[in-house]
């Protein structure tokens, strides 16, 4: 087997898709998600600072987030551990949003 066939095989079996771009992309949504938890993070500390309140909208989305990255892990891998993980985020990701409503409506 030639060098270029051996190529072209390995080509078919990753379906045109680049093992380092895999890599890449894994680095860039773990260097995504830190950030996003380092800027709710920050936001929630300025918001105490300045208000003395807690900023509920900034964790809804990040949770919305997780919740989202964790569902689709489940249907690609049907690890059932990633089902039970987005369902813990998904009430996490309620439980907030009911904050934020509550507080836009002034009742918090």
């Amino acid at each position: 087997m030639t060098k270029e066939e051996i190529l072209e095989q390995s080509r078919k079996e990753n379906k045109d898709k680049d093992i380092f771009d895999f890599e890449v992309q894994k680095t860039a949504a773990r260097a995504a998600f830190y950030s996003s938890f380092g800027l709710c993070a920050l936001v929630s500390i300025l918001s105490w600072i300045f208000s003395k309140r807690l900023s509920a909208q900034c964790w809804m989305i990040f949770f919305g987030m997780l919740t989202v990255t964790f569902f689709v892990k489940y249907f690609k891998v049907k690890k059932l551990h990633e089902l039970f993980v987005a369902l813990g985020y998904l009430v996490i990701f309620c439980l907030l949003t009911v904050v934020f409503i509550m507080q836009l409506t002034g009742h918090l």
